[in-house]
């Protein structure tokens, strides 16, 4: 590159992660053991006869992060990067979405990810990301884990925009209901989302994710996590009789016992 601004810029660059894991070494070296960041811009392929310009988005992670004003801070973690991609992809309206993982000695997983705690993202066929945490053989002297995503915009450009639905707002008084259930690591959040889905209940307005955590005082827990879901529950015209309420928490029970999860005591 012609005039490059330093001495380390004097290519065109083939991915942003070296740039972003510069950033996040530069943060963690001076003490700030909490760091968020991204970076969009260009990427570069193809040869000295023909260069191929492409938009990307780099994200990186560690340390600690406030996830909701009603909650303590927890230690960032792999689901935490999946959030924020699945709210990115989320923008866009995909035939087909799913995020897939595949075995350490498969030769599919970037050399620049861990082999055990990697995943991609997938629209339409196309893989429009890849995340996890920072591969250790990577070199990088980092004092803690460190997550890494890089997103594929040129591809994710490809797809429509999702259309916001405008609908009427209730004046009935909603009712939340919280489940803590433990699941097997298999289980992803992606099942569990569809599994409430199918159960079309039009009064379950929303569900989330409030805590996902390990405990290791629990026996027969090894292999699992925890996970705090709370499920809003709300009708259009009409206040909701207890008699209801108890109806719908039930069949939210049984959709997730039908993903083998145990309800935490």
């Amino acid at each position: 590159m012609g005039n490059p601004l330093n001495e380390e810029a004097d290519m065109l660059r083939p991915s942003l992660l070296p740039g972003m894991l510069t950033m996040l070494a530069n943060n963690l070296n001076r003490n700030l053991s909490d760091v968020q960041l991204f970076e969009q811009g260009a990427v570069f392929s193809g040869s000295t006869e023909r260069v191929d310009e492409r938009p990307a988005l780099a994200l990186g992670a560690s340390g600690s992060v406030w996830s909701s004003p009603e909650r303590s801070a927890h230690a960032i973690d792999f689901y935490d990067l999946k959030g924020t991609i699945e709210e990115i992809i989320k923008r866009f309206a995909p035939r087909s979405f799913y995020f897939d993982t595949f075995a350490a000695g498969a030769g599919i997983i970037p050399a620049w990810l861990h082999p055990g705690r990697a995943a991609r993202a997938v629209a339409d066929g196309l893989t429009v990301a890849w995340f996890g945490q920072l591969n250790p053989a990577e070199g990088r002297k980092l004092r803690q884990s460190v997550y890494v995503g890089e997103i594929y915009l040129d591809r994710l450009y490809r797809l429509p925009l999702r259309q916001h639905i405008v609908q009427e707002l209730s004046r009935f008084q909603p009712v939340d209901r919280d489940f803590s259930f433990v699941f097997a690591d298999a289980v992803r959040w992606q099942s569990i989302a569809e599994a409430l889905d199918n159960l079309r209940i039009a009064e379950l307005t929303r569900f989330s994710p409030r805590e996902i955590f390990r405990d290791p005082s629990q026996k027969g827990h090894a292999g699992h996590y925890s996970i705090l879901i709370r499920v809003t529950f709300q009708a259009l015209e009409r206040t909701l009789r207890e008699e209801e309420l108890q109806s719908y928490s039930q069949a939210v029970t049984a959709a997730l016992e039908s993903l083998g999860g145990r309800q935490r005591a």
